[in-house]
């Protein structure tokens, strides 16, 4: 059938025929969904076949272009679930099963519901001839939440005031005030934007460096906007430095020893970009030597961490295990970008946060 006078529905479908959405993301089944995509397209069917791979699975897709390698266990996926596959034109997940081009021979869109990709492998989705776009955004505003919430506990000293109170003491420790304090953000995408928000709420001077920015850009929502190759300059002028970027060849390994000394001695970094962004066991030395005043890290290179690894004990370092998102609206909020999305898909226009996929190799 036609969507308008002489063009074919965008995702092939005859005249009668539903518009199959997979939610492989094991989120419990609701209809919210359904009605969402309903107001933009009929005959819409929506089936949650849930999909989830392991986290060792994703760090393994991410550092091999998103192929599964050899000897990693993934979910089987059961016959119910293949049934309907075979007539999905949408996912909607975090994970792109290895057989999709077999199980999936009409999908025509993968949504993510998280920010990172790196798990998708873009190549199988070039040769089916779909288009991938990611949730970027989806939980930026909680992300920077979190990371203020972190700063201004060490700022405070609320882990040693509670402390405190757990041991009976009265100890008078009092904090540092934050206002005209200097944050610099390696990254300004949605997560880094939200922090700069919230961080110049409390009055604080912030300056984020983003990849595409060249020499004298500005940005509203900073008071300096910098390449990313003026990092390093920037950072001994920083009371707080938030990493907030992807993993790609250049920020891999990107804070080692040599940078992290760069900063101020009573500084705190925190990391809720990746955990390949940082070179761990750098991080503990530069702490053993009594350099930073606290290091937060919510994203880690193996997850979850594993006993006996020195980030759990180190001083003056505080873990969270990649909990900086909060759920109680993420559902909702990425059914909202499902939705703005298929509107965009329908009507010809490029998606929000779409990824342009790589030609296709031999």
């Amino acid at each position: 059938f036609t969507n308008v006078v002489g063009m074919l529905d965008p995702f092939g479908r005859h005249e009668g025929q539903p518009l199959v959405v997979a939610v492989t993301t094991p989120f419990p089944p609701d209809d919210e969904l359904q009605k969402l995509l309903e107001a933009h397209a009929d005959n819409v069917e929506v089936h949650f076949t849930p999909y989830n791979e392991s986290r060792d699975a994703r760090a393994a897709r991410g550092a091999n272009s998103g192929v599964l390698p050899d000897g990693i266990d993934v979910p089987e996926i059961d016959d119910t679930t293949q049934e309907v596959w075979a007539r999905t034109h949408i996912f909607v997940g975090i994970d792109l099963p290895s057989s999709a081009e077999k199980l999936a021979p009409n999908l025509c869109w993968f949504q993510t519901v998280s920010a990172g990709i790196d798990q998708v492998d873009q190549q199988q989705l070039a040769r089916i001839g779909a288009r991938l776009s990611s949730a970027s955004g989806v939980a930026s505003a909680s992300i920077a939440e979190f990371v203020m919430a972190r700063l201004l506990g060490v700022w405070k000293n609320l882990r040693s005031i509670e402390q405190h109170q757990s041991e009976g003491t009265w100890v008078e420790d009092f904090g540092t005030e934050v206002t005209g304090r200097t944050m610099v953000i390696a990254g300004l995408g949605s997560i880094g934007r939200e922090v700069a928000r919230r961080a110049r709420a409390f009055d604080m001077r912030v300056i984020a460096t983003r990849g595409s920015a060249q020499p004298g850009d500005a940005d509203p929502d900073v008071d300096e906007l910098h390449p990313a190759s003026e990092l390093a300059s920037l950072l001994p002028q920083a009371d707080a430095v938030v990493c907030a970027l992807p993993t790609t060849a250049a920020t891999t390994d990107l804070f080692d020893a040599a940078l992290l000394r760069t900063m101020k001695a009573d500084a705190i970094f925190c990391n809720v970009g990746r955990g390949t962004l940082v070179i761990e066991d750098d991080l503990v030395q530069v702490l053993n030597e009594g350099h930073l005043r606290a290091a937060v890290l919510d994203v880690m290179r193996t997850e979850p961490l594993a006993d006996g690894d020195p980030l759990w004990s180190i001083p003056r370092l505080y873990l969270s295990p990649h909990a900086a998102v909060s759920l109680d609206r993420y559902r909702q909020n990425a059914w909202s970008i499902v939705a703005d999305n298929l509107r965009r898909f329908l009507a010809g226009e490029r998606l929000h946060n779409e990824i342009d996929l790589p030609s296709l190799t031999a």
